[in-house]
């Protein structure tokens, strides 16, 4: 309930904050520039479409059992496959459930699925490549396609109404983490997460004693 809560409040009530402001501003210039009127009412539009997504996301939280599985594998597995339609996917994910909190878990599970996404609606991937693994006291772990790529200095945020990418940005940002981009057009895309672990980092630690 509490993860629901703040993902209810971070994403969907700020961005229907951000569709309000948008909407009012179409209407302040609705009888002196209709171009800019259209222009925020398309960008409200596309807001207003990832707020959809991120609610049916937040449903989809509440039945999935992925956090349940013991293997992070098949939670990965679990995670995306209502979304893959005829993409190929493979997941090579070595790193133990029982070394995750279930709150790493879930928003590994939630980035994972969201780069997925990405992939298959705006790359037009076939082909999807999941990879973890611990690197000291941090997580790794990446998502590979075949898609279309794109310009990373170029690629649409929240100004533009996508959120997907900038969503994945802040919530590992949140967990102490870091995204590196890698993409050009025609080359697919390879996006890669680092994540801090604090349990990690001290088994480590005292390893070393």
């Amino acid at each position: 309930r509490t993860r629901l809560a703040v993902e209810l409040h971070d994403s969907v009530a700020q961005n229907l904050t951000g569709v309000s402001f948008q909407i009012n501003a179409a209407v302040r210039l609705a009888d002196s520039d209709r171009h800019a009127m259209l222009n925020y009412l398309d960008l409200a539009s596309r807001s207003l479409k990832s707020c959809r997504e991120e609610l049916r996301n937040c449903l989809w939280d509440l039945r999935n059992q992925a956090l349940d599985e013991p293997d992070m594998n098949a939670a990965i597995r679990q995670t995306l496959v209502p979304h893959l339609g005829d993409a190929e996917l493979q997941v090579r994910f070595n790193v133990p459930r029982t070394r995750l909190s279930d709150n790493t878990a879930h928003a590994v599970l939630r980035i994972v699925r969201e780069l997925v996404s990405n992939s298959l609606l705006h790359g037009h991937a076939t082909q999807i490549k999941v990879a973890g693994g611990l690197d000291g006291g941090r997580l790794m772990f990446s998502v590979r396609d075949n898609g279309c790529g794109f310009d990373p200095e170029r690629r649409p945020g929240v100004a533009e109404g996508h959120l997907g990418l900038e969503g994945v940005i802040e919530r590992a940002r949140q967990l102490g983490g870091t995204v590196e981009v890698e993409s050009a057009p025609g080359k697919g895309a390879r996006i890669v997460v680092s994540l801090a672990l604090a349990a990690v980092r001290a088994e480590a630690m005292e390893g070393t004693c």
